[in-house]
């Protein structure tokens, strides 16, 4: 009996103890993010160009850690393997395409919302106003999407391949996916309606991608369309509103 009792608060904190490592994995995150809001703020150029491809640069490199620190963590220490984590590449083209397709969708819809705000309300990378200036906007999409696909890649693997892996393990599907999707939007720290909004709805598409294909590359090419087009039609690298 006392053997019984004893056990319990282990078996209790082996249930319980990826919040733990969540908790600390999440507090990495803010401080690495913290970094490269620190070093954009520090360094600083005249020209407007240098200034925004600078903090590109900050957040590559700067994720980029964070997703070496996050391997070693969860494959060394928590005993994960890579296809747990999301990491596979199994019909590679088939799970590309899905993530291309929805990002396509945000992207006309994004064009047309700049349409739509142009000299209102908005601070763009670029101004569409003909044939010319779209054509060369793509031409920086496709660079800012290549560009954020690092940092679009540690976020997906931190909050799809490591935190909705362990609650969906522990809570089954539909309450995990609930519960990481709480904690995805909390994880903001922004109390303001339409930032909510905007990460509920991120964070399911994301989630949906991550369980549909047991891959985080289709949301992973969805968070890096996502930001180059806010970035690029909207607000910019420092205007955004949330």
């Amino acid at each position: 009996m006392s053997e019984e009792v004893l056990d319990l608060p282990i078996e209790n904190k082996k249930r319980f103890g990826f919040l733990k490592q969540i908790m600390k994995l999440q507090l990495i995150w803010y401080l690495i993010n913290f970094l490269i809001i620190f070093f954009q703020s520090a360094i600083s150029f005249e020209l407007t160009f240098i200034d925004d491809f600078y903090k590109i640069i900050f957040k590559v490199i700067g994720r980029s850690f964070f997703i070496s620190f996050l391997l070693y963590w969860s494959t060394m220490i928590y005993n994960l393997s890579f296809r747990e984590l999301g990491i596979n590449f199994t019909d590679f083209w088939t799970k590309a395409k899905i993530g291309i397709k929805l990002s396509a969708i945000l992207f006309l819809g994004v064009l047309l919302l700049h349409l739509q705000l142009a000299h209102n309300n908005s601070n763009p990378l670029v101004e569409v106003i003909n044939l010319e200036n779209l054509s060369i906007s793509l031409f920086y999409f496709l660079l800012l999407f290549i560009a954020y696909l690092i940092p679009a890649f540690s976020k997906e693997l931190l909050y799809r391949g490591f935190i909705y892996y362990h609650f969906r393990k522990k809570f089954g599907v539909f309450i995990g996916f609930f519960i990481s999707l709480i904690y995805y939007v909390g994880s903001y720290l922004n109390p303001n309606l339409e930032a909510i909004i905007i990460y509920t709805i991120v964070g399911i598409i994301n989630t949906y991608l991550y369980e549909r294909n047991n891959s985080i590359l289709p949301s992973t090419i969805f968070q890096s369309a996502y930001y180059a087009c806010l970035s690029l039609y909207l607000f910019s690298f420092s205007g955004w509103p949330f």
